[in-house]
């Protein structure tokens, strides 16, 4: 069984791998009106991916930035990112960039809003990688 502290550990690490290596993990577009789903996050569209890590799969949502937006006065900003799941202890390693998630009054709302999302970014590791274009 993993602690809270090795899913705090592995986490920080598979954002890092999602950010520099995002072209290799299968990913999708999804936006607010293209759904079957109650929305869980507070932005109209983003991308999930799905994240092969430590023998799991881990989806995570992030904002789609423009080049204008990435490469701001000679540095490049990352795309704020949080992951999907139905797990509440991970749900608490998700520190920074908690705002993408539509607010919530109760965790179980939170999870419940975040389920289908899951399955759907999960279901995407079974996909081969594509490349952005």
């Amino acid at each position: 069984m993993r602690t809270a502290s090795a899913l705090a550990a592995a986490f920080p690490v598979a954002l890092v791998a999602e950010a520099a290596l995002a072209s290799t993990f299968p990913e999708i577009v999804i936006r607010k009106g293209e759904v079957a789903h109650e929305w869980a996050f507070s932005i109209d569209e983003g991308t999930l991916t799905c994240v092969p890590f430590g023998g799991e799969r881990h989806v995570f949502f992030a904002e789609i930035l423009s080049d204008e937006e990435t490469f701001v006065d000679g540095t490049v900003r990352l795309p704020r990112s949080v992951v999907v799941t139905v797990n509440p202890i991970a749900l608490f390693v998700t520190v920074e960039n908690r705002e993408l998630y539509a607010p919530f009054d109760t965790l179980e709302t939170l999870i419940r809003r975040l389920a289908p999302f899951y399955d759907m970014g999960r279901a995407l590791c079974d996909e081969p990688a594509r490349t952005k274009s």
